[in-house]
């Protein structure tokens, strides 16, 4: 995903649309897994 990101960001490449579905059909377990951790976060900090 950073990677990805940073073709979004930088536009370092033109961006594919057919890429950006794939990834978004394949690649959202990196969201999942930061959202975990930031979940796991608060709940240890009392936020």
């Amino acid at each position: 995903m950073a990677g990805f990101r940073n073709v979004l960001v930088h536009q370092y490449l033109q961006v594919d649309l057919k890429e950006v579905y794939q990834i978004l059909q394949s690649g959202l377990d990196d969201f999942r897994s930061f959202a975990g951790y930031i979940t796991d976060f608060l709940a240890s900090n009392k936020w």
